[in-house]
């Protein structure tokens, strides 16, 4: 694998492949509460809930797929992109399409900080746009952006611990000006195993040339082992 001539990187870069070799297939319950807002680049806004889509997600010899989504706990009519703004691949797709040697991020201005209690090394990067594997899609219409972010990982064991995405120079015709993406991660148990997983992850989108924007907040939950012959149920909530 190739080097990026910074030896903590590689070494992150490192650990979260292998890390993937080592995850059991697994499913987990996400909710997606969306909010839309007229005015949302001040510091006035105002965000009204829409709706809350869920769905199983489940992680099957390195591929994810979503079963059993519901909008308001009711299966939708159509496709659940054509009801609103939804995302897929907080998973580890994007820590490792992020890191992956084809993707070619920059990374620059590493300097130390702490998140969640952790000691841990602060990157922003940047990917160019014949590089990104971003999917973007809006009214019909999908791109593939440039995006810059951030990244944290930690010191001592150089696992990643939150990841932000900006996407940059989106086209004038693309519906969509502005996106931005944000994970956390944490360790969950699966079965008698400790992995670091996402727990939270936040979108940001607005239209282009307007001030209507949606945010989705979305939260995994109760991950379990998954087998082909497994029945997917999850405790009813409180």
């Amino acid at each position: 694998m190739p080097g990026s001539e910074d030896p903590f990187i590689d070494q992150t870069r490192e650990e979260a492949f292998s890390f993937t070799e080592t995850l059991p297939n697994y499913v987990v319950k996400q909710y997606t509460t969306r909010y839309a807002a007229r005015l949302a680049r001040g510091s006035q806004t105002s965000w009204q809930a829409l709706d809350t889509v869920t769905a199983d997600v489940i992680e099957e010899g390195g591929t994810e797929k979503y079963k059993n989504i519901l909008v308001n706990g009711q299966v939708p009519k159509v496709d659940v992109e054509k009801t609103g703004s939804w995302s897929r691949g907080e998973f580890s797709s994007l820590q490792l399409d992020v890191l992956a040697p084809n993707t070619n991020a920059h990374f620059h201005g590493k300097k130390a900080t702490t998140i969640v209690n952790r000691a841990a090394f602060l990157y922003d990067f940047s990917v160019e746009q014949p590089n990104s594997h971003w999917h973007i899609e809006a009214d019909g219409q999908s791109e593939q952006p440039a995006y810059t972010g951030s990244i944290w990982i930690d010191k001592e064991n150089h696992r990643v611990l939150r990841i932000e995405l900006s996407a940059q120079n989106l086209p004038r015709a693309f519906p969509l000006d502005t996106v931005e993406s944000a994970v956390d991660y944490d360790y969950v148990f699966i079965g008698d195993g400790k992995y670091l997983l996402p727990v939270h992850s936040e979108a940001l989108s607005c239209a282009h040339g307007a001030n209507g924007c949606t945010r989705n907040v979305i939260d995994f939950r109760n991950y379990k082992k998954f087998s082909a012959d497994s029945s997917i149920t999850f405790d009813p909530e409180k």
